[in-house]
């Protein structure tokens, strides 16, 4: 018997001491959630697009269709819009910087618009977004006149551009 127990302890030993050597091909998967960055209050593009890469990328690759670019370059009232965003939302990660794009394709100055982040409860310090009933991100509110005269939700029916040339419709 004790044979045995001798036999026992060194095919154990021996077994434990070859499958430490032998080498181990595992996969360690580390699950990280990306940093998202959350800038609040009054935003510049310039914030966006570079400490964003994620806007810099949507906005560069974005191509607006031409026929409504040319209907937003003849506006001739001026109107304001006021963009409520939230840097950690996918939905102003897309909307957004084609906004910009379309912006800086139309460059028309009687179209003027500010860029407002806002926490991840939808509020802002100055309390515009509970002003302007804001429940989802992004919301492009257009003024006229200091008046709401229409608003893109979340996502445009169409696109950014062909949804305000039809906004911008009952301007006069």
């Amino acid at each position: 018997m004790n044979k045995y127990v001798v036999y026992f302890w060194g095919l154990t030993i021996f077994l434990l001491t070859s499958c430490s050597l032998i080498p181990h091909h595992s996969k360690k998967v580390v699950h990280r959630s990306p940093s998202k960055v959350i800038l609040t209050g009054w935003l510049t593009d310039e914030q966006l697009l570079n400490q964003l890469p994620a806007y810099k990328a949507e906005h560069d690759q974005y191509q607006p269709d031409r026929e409504f670019l040319e209907e937003l370059k003849k506006l001739s009232t001026n109107v304001h819009i006021l963009v409520f965003l939230g840097t950690w939302c996918p939905d102003c990660q897309r909307e957004v910087p084609r906004f910009l794009n379309i912006m800086e394709s139309v460059q028309n100055p009687k179209i003027s618009y500010k860029l407002l982040g806002l926490d991840r409860s939808k509020r802002d310090a100055a309390g515009l977004a509970q002003k302007h009933q804001i429940e989802f991100v992004p919301t492009f509110v257009v003024l006229q006149n200091d008046e709401e005269i229409g608003r893109i939700v979340e996502k445009p029916m169409v696109s950014i551009e062909q949804d305000l040339v039809e906004i911008f419709a009952s301007v006069k």
